[in-house]
C-alpha cells in the first residue's frame, strides 16, 4: 500500500492516465457493445448501443433504448445493468422484438442465471420468461470464442496473467417478458396489481423449489399495457436463487448382458435406475442487495467475530420470509421514489418524505442501513406524514406492510449463551415462537386494498 499524501505524483499520474491516455476499452467499456451509428456520449438524449454476445459469426444484435432500467451502485460487485432493448437481425425482413437485456458479472462457483431459469418446470405467471442467455465471448488471438472474465481483460489490457480468485464471468440474458420499473407505474391500480402478480410469481417459484434470494427493485417489474391476466407484474433476476435439489435422481444407463449359448458378442440394454443426486445443495451464503436485505442478515453481518474482532459475512440459511421482508421494503422504496420523482406530493410533508427516503434508503454501510430501518420502525416517531399523502389503497397496503415489519422485527442486539438460555426458557413458558412474515399475511393486506381501487 502507498500513502497517497506522501506520493502525490502517483495520484497525478493515475488521473492523467485515466483521463487522457487510456482507451475506452482499457477503462472497462464492454467490447461486445458499441455506440449506435450517429450517436455520441455528448448528445442531449441518452445514446443507444448495439450489443452482441461477442461470438464471431453470431448475428444476434440488440439496440438499447434509453438509459438503463437499473444499474448496480457497486463498482466492485456484480455490476448488474438492465436495459430495455430491441432485437435487431441483419435481415431486413425480420421484425424488431422488444426484450429486457441484462448484463452481469457472475461467479464461476455458482450456476449461471441462464441455467437457473432452466429449473423452472412449467411457465409461471408473474415470473419473467427467458429468451436466451450465455456467457459473453470475444475473439482473442487465434481463438474466436474466449469467455470474457476479469482475468482475460487483465491479460489483454494490462498484460497481467496473475490468477484471479473465482475469476468472474460476464453473463448476458435477453428476457422476452418486458416490463417497467415499479416506480414507473402509471396508476395505483397498475402498481398494486403488478406487485401482487409478482408476489404470486415468487410463491410459484418457491413451490417449484426455487428461492429467489434477491428481491430488490432491479428484479420486480410492472407488466406491459397489453399483458395477460396474472402478468400485471413479474419477478426476474434469478442469478442468486437457490434451487432445492432432490436427494436422488433417475438416470438411464447402458447395461451389458451376458451372451446367450452359442452367441459370441455381448448384448446391452438401457435401464433406469435411481442414484444419489450429483447436484450441490443450496448453500447458506449471504446474498441479496444490502438496502433491501432482511434484518436478520444485516444483524448477522454486524456481529463481531470473537476471534478476529471484525465484521464477518453472514452465514445463515435463507428462508422464504427473508424474501418477503425484502419485498415489503421494495414496496416502500418504489412508492416513495415514484411520489417524489413525479412531485405527487406538493404539501409540506414532501420535505419530511424526502428525509425519510434518504434515511431509509440512503445508507452506504450496513450499520447505517440498519439505523435507518430502526428509525423507520420506531413507534414513537411513526411516519404519519407519509401515510397521510397516500391514496386509500396504497395507504392500506403500506400501513399493513409496516405493521408486518414491526411485528416480525427480530432482536437487533447480539446475545451470548447466557442470554440465549433465558430466551429459550421465556419462549417455552409463553408458548411464543419466532414470528415470520407469510404469503397469507401479505395476501390478506392486498385483499383489503384491492376493493379501494374502485
Amino acid at each position: 500500500m502507498t500513502d497517497i499524501l506522501d506520493n502525490l505524483n502517483i495520484l497525478v499520474n493515475v488521473i492523467l492516465q485515466l483521463t487522457t491516455h487510456m482507451t475506452t476499452y482499457q477503462l472497462g467499456h464492454d467490447r461486445s457493445a458499441c455506440l449506435l451509428e450517429g450517436h455520441s456520449y455528448y448528445q442531449l438524449e441518452y445514446p443507444s448501443f448495439l450489443v452482441s454476445m461477442g461470438t464471431a459469426g453470431d448475428t444476434r444484435l440488440w439496440r438499447t433504448e434509453g438509459p438503463p432500467i437499473w444499474s448496480s451502485l457497486s463498482l466492485l460487485g456484480r455490476g448488474t445493468a438492465t436495459w430495455r432493448a430491441v432485437s435487431v437481425e441483419n435481415k431486413p425482413e425480420n421484425k424488431e422484438v422488444v426484450v429486457i437485456l441484462k448484463t452481469i458479472w457472475r461467479s464461476q462457483t455458482r450456476e449461471s442465471e441462464f441455467n437457473v431459469y432452466g429449473h423452472i418446470k412449467t411457465p409461471l405467471p408473474g415470473v419473467a420468461e427467458l429468451s436466451l442467455g450465455d456467457d459473453v465471448r470475444i475473439p482473442v488471438g487465434r481463438e474466436a470464442h474466449v469467455r470474457v472474465t476479469i482475468g482475460t481483460l487483465r491479460s489483454l489490457i494490462l498484460d497481467d496473467n496473475t490468477d484471479v480468485p473465482d475469476d468472474p464471468v460476464l453473463h448476458r440474458l435477453a428476457l422476452k417478458t418486458v416490463g417497467r420499473p415499479l416506480w414507473d407505474a402509471d396508476t395505483t391500480k397498475d402498481f398494486i396489481l403488478g406487485t401482487l402478480a409478482a408476489l404470486k410469481g415468487h410463491q410459484g417459484l418457491v413451490e417449484q423449489g426455487i428461492l429467489h434470494r434477491d428481491m430488490s427493485p432491479a428484479n420486480i417489474f410492472i407488466g406491459g399495457p397489453d399483458c395477460a391476466e396474472g402478468w400485471e407484474g413479474f419477478v426476474a433476476g434469478l442469478e442468486l436463487a437457490s434451487v432445492t435439489q432432490p436427494e436422488a435422481e433417475t438416470v438411464v444407463s447402458l447395461h451389458p448382458l451376458p451372451p446367450s449359448a452359442g452367441q459370441l458378442n455381448t448384448r446391452s440394454i438401457f435401464l433406469e435406475e435411481t442414484v444419489p443426486s450429483s447436484s450441490k445443495a443450496p448453500d447458506a451464503e449471504i446474498t441479496g442487495t444490502a438496502l433491501f436485505m432482511a434484518e436478520k442478515h444485516l444483524s448477522m453481518m454486524l456481529h463481531p467475530n470473537k476471534s478476529k474482532k471484525k465484521i464477518r459475512p453472514a452465514q445463515i440459511e435463507r428462508e422464504v420470509h427473508h424474501d418477503l421482508e425484502s419485498f415489503i421494503l421494495v414496496l416502500f422504496y418504489s412508492v416513495m421514489k415514484r411520489g417524489l420523482e413525479r412531485r405527487l406530493w406538493h404539501q409540506n410533508p414532501e420535505n419530511e418524505c424526502q428525509i425519510l427516503y434518504r434515511i431509509l434508503f440512503g445508507g452506504h454501510t450496513i450499520r447505517l442501513i440498519r439505523q435507518g430501518r430502526s428509525c423507520f420502525l420506531d413507534e414513537s416517531d411513526f411516519p404519519v406524514y407519509l401515510f397521510d399523502v397516500l391514496d386509500p389503497p396504497t395507504k392500506q397496503l403500506l400501513y399493513g406492510c409496516w405493521h408486518l415489519l414491526k411485528m416480525h422485527r427480530p432482536m437487533d442486539y447480539p446475545v451470548d449463551e447466557l442470554l440465549t438460555e433465558v430466551n429459550q426458557v421465556m419462549r417455552l413458558k409463553t408458548g411464543s415462537k419466532e414470528k415470520v412474515i407469510t404469503y397469507a399475511q401479505l395476501f390478506e393486506i392486498y385483499d383489503l386494498a384491492l376493493p379501494k381501487l374502485n
